[in-house]
């Protein structure tokens, strides 16, 4: 598997650089050192996934992309669960990141 925009989780690692919980100061640990590019946000977001962090797929609010992050602890409190579906879009914001990031490994 590889990087889908489209996934929430891969998205909003890629956007946010890591997750941070929308509710309280929780951070997911991130990977230190290592190449930094799309596959390392896909890793990221795919781990979160797996370890129970819940992103909810991303709104617009004004001209910022806004994902809603949840740690474990928050997610259960709140009864929400992970995102299993995927954006019907990616934002333009994140194909332009993308792209960006293809180009400058590329050069």
């Amino acid at each position: 598997m590889s990087f889908d925009p489209t996934d929430p989780y891969d998205a909003a690692a890629l956007y946010d650089m890591w997750l941070n919980c929308s509710r309280c100061p929780a951070t997911f640990d991130f990977e230190p050192g290592g190449e930094i590019n799309l596959e390392y946000y896909h890793r990221i977001g795919q781990q979160a996934r797996r370890e129970n962090w819940a992103v909810l797929p991303a709104r617009i609010k004004g001209d910022e992309l806004v994902f809603n992050v949840l740690c474990p602890a928050c997610a259960k409190g709140l009864g929400v669960a992970d995102c299993e579906g995927h954006m019907e879009l990616a934002a333009p914001v994140i194909d332009q990141i993308c792209q960006a990031m293809r180009e400058a490994s590329a050069a």
